[in-house]
């Protein structure tokens, strides 16, 4: 919708952007990039602990903030992640943490801001970020961290049931 309204908006002679390419013989090619992953792809991360702070908490992961490339520009676009675990029901009182990864560096933060779970995590819960393929989209595809790259989920055609299919893609 955005770009058919700017490749029909008019110029200052009155032609529109669509024609002045065509006038031109120019070919416009477009890569969509990461709008094509949006709501795609989850990350998910094992809790290994949690520490009680006055306040709030923070949930150690079994990833590192490499994980999500986002966080290298220094900013906060993810969406919470989703509590999954063993224990279900909600204690009555949020539990507000922060979300850090394995390594020994302070600056190892997945989510900086303080993340309303519904109840204490706990080792072995699960934390999923959704709608993260765009930023995993650089990182991954490269083994500069020297870490195994992590498997992915492919879903590529319909069986002929029409249900989806999917395998790992490594």
């Amino acid at each position: 919708m955005a770009l058919r309204a700017i490749l029909a908006s008019p110029g200052g002679d009155g032609a529109s952007l669509a024609e002045r390419l065509r006038q031109a013989a120019v070919t416009l090619l477009l890569e969509p990039g990461r709008a094509l992953l949006d709501r795609a792809g989850s990350s998910v991360f094992r809790v290994q602990g949690v520490k009680d702070r006055t306040g709030y908490g923070i949930v150690t992961v079994n990833g590192t903030s490499l994980s999500l490339s986002e966080q290298w520009f220094n900013s906060e676009h993810l969406p919470d992640p989703l509590l999954l675990g063993g224990h279900t029901g909600h204690s009555g009182q949020p539990y507000p943490a922060c979300v850090g990864g394995a390594s020994c560096l302070d600056s190892d933060l997945l989510t900086w801001r303080k993340v309303a779970f519904p109840t204490r995590p706990r080792v072995g819960d699960l934390l999923v970020y959704p709608n993260t393929a765009g930023y995993q989209m650089d990182s991954n595809e490269s083994p500069f961290h020297e870490l195994p790259l992590p498997p992915k989920v492919v879903i590529d055609r319909l069986d002929d049931a029409g249900r989806p299919r999917w395998r790992l893609d490594r």
